[in-house]
């Protein structure tokens, strides 16, 4: 990590003052030249404009390239780890994925998802504190960036807990400090998520554009945070202040849920990338429908559908070559058009299916049912019963949650850890399953740069 974070302080400052929306990988932003002394952490956060610049630097490295953490990689490489996708053709490191046979060098591992996650946070960490500084932006604008940069930084905690466990959790930009971390306990990760997201919650009360954080987006990700930590009172207050503000409502069309007027939407980012639209939709999609897609279906997910349940019929494309996700349906755009589908972040069928969790689990069965129907409603399915028992009503949750968030956002690779039944379930269809498996390995460049770290069980 210290490799990274040396030099990152400065290299923003480039970001914001020119307006840099082409950043590449994590390798060129740790080799980029250091710039001259006048350009100062302290410059690029002298007034409104400068600041605004910084942040949206913030989210185009976030969008410059697909199947990066939040730019697509959270909706692949989980996805090939548990029962979603297979891949349709041969690539070592991707295979790792797939074969659950990951290894500390793996760059997808390192570039791609720990290095990606940690640049975006000290970027953020380089805002916060710059924001808090600041004498020359306004206090409105001051809020509300902070406010956006915390949403981030907790998003990206959040996966990396639930990709690799316990990790350093830098919340400053003290290079020399930041690489001697120790890597901290879940909880207290989640403890610095919630803090992150009550925080931005309250900056960003007045803002409504979906392709920025908002409050609502705030309380949709900390409505997810209370539902790992078995709050259930409040994961459920808090989806139901999302469910209830009226501003989002299912789209009873599947294939409009996607789209860039989707009523669904809680937020969105806008693609950078020339022509791509959705990073799912580059990745998925075939470019021609002569050609192979990369990654199909599994059957284990294909068979997981219920008869008649339109989003089968609606978001995966099947075909003499295989079928694959179809919930965005663009490759690339025409030359010259405006994309029609974004990277869609937190949308408000999840809500209703967190509150429903929140609920059952607080013996309110009926309640939790009637969340779980507007979900299979929508999809075409038959409503459940109000007298089923608690634990059909969980596995109808688990079900609902499989066939409608697949290939989005690492989902189901999450809910098969957090309720305990990955090793059951991908033990049964994988033969080189482990129990350690759920966790995938510290980079191996990252434990040699910093002394503090140990890596998880099972990784050399």
């Amino acid at each position: 990590m210290k490799r990274i974070w040396l030099k990152f302080s400065k290299c923003i400052c480039l970001a914001a003052v020119y307006s840099i929306i082409t950043v590449t990988g994590c390798k060129k932003l740790v080799q980029v030249d250091e710039p001259d002394d006048s350009l100062t952490s302290a410059a690029v956060f002298s007034n409104d404009s400068l600041a605004q610049a910084a942040v949206t630097g913030l989210y185009i490295k976030i969008l410059g390239s697909t199947k990066f953490l939040l730019n697509g990689g959270m909706s692949l490489f989980p996805a090939l780890s548990s029962d979603e996708l297979v891949r349709n053709m041969n690539t070592i490191f991707e295979d790792q994925f797939n074969g659950n046979a990951l290894n500390s060098s793996n760059p997808l591992v390192n570039s791609n998802l720990w290095k990606a996650a940690y640049v975006y946070i000290y970027q953020c960490n380089i805002c916060i504190e710059g924001l808090q500084k600041s004498t020359g932006v306004k206090t409105e604008i001051k809020k509300r960036l902070s406010g956006q940069v915390k949403f981030v930084r907790a998003l990206c905690y959040y996966y990396l807990v639930n990709l690799f466990g316990d990790v350093p959790l830098a919340l400053g930009t003290n290079a020399d400090v930041n690489a001697m971390l120790f890597r901290a306990p879940v909880n207290d990760v989640y403890k610095q998520m919630e803090t992150d997201l009550i925080a931005a919650k309250e900056a960003l009360i007045n803002e409504n554009e979906n392709t920025s954080p908002t409050s609502y987006a705030a309380q949709a990700l900390l409505a997810r945070i209370y539902l790992h930590l078995k709050n259930w009172g409040k994961a459920e207050e808090v989806a139901s202040a999302v469910i209830n503000s009226g501003l989002f409502v299912l789209q009873s069309d599947l294939t409009t849920v996607f789209k860039v007027k989707s009523k669904e939407v809680i937020f969105q980012w806008a693609p950078v990338q020339n022509r791509v639209n959705a990073p799912e939709g580059f990745m998925f999609v075939p470019p021609a429908p002569s050609l192979k897609p990369a990654y199909l279906i599994s059957s284990e997910l294909w068979n997981a559908f219920e008869m008649g349940d339109l989003r089968k019929a609606n978001w995966i494309k099947s075909g003499p070559l295989g079928n694959y996700p179809y919930k965005y349906t663009t490759y690339l755009s025409a030359a010259g058009s405006s994309p029609i589908e974004y990277n869609v972040v937190l949308r408000l069928a999840e809500q209703y299916l967190i509150r429903a969790e929140a609920r059952v689990n607080q013996n309110r069965i009926e309640e939790a049912a009637a969340d779980i129907n507007i979900i299979r409603t929508r999809a075409g399915l038959s409503v459940l019963a109000t007298t089923i028992n608690i634990e059909q009503c969980l596995q109808a949750i688990e079900q609902e949650r499989r066939t409608e968030l697949f290939a989005e956002w690492g989902h189901r690779w999450i809910d098969l850890k957090r309720t305990n039944k990955a090793d059951g379930m991908l033990g049964a269809i994988k033969s080189n399953w482990s129990h350690n498996d759920q966790l995938y390995p510290i980079p191996i460049s990252e434990l040699e740069s910093a002394p503090n770290l140990k890596q998880n069980p099972g990784y050399e």
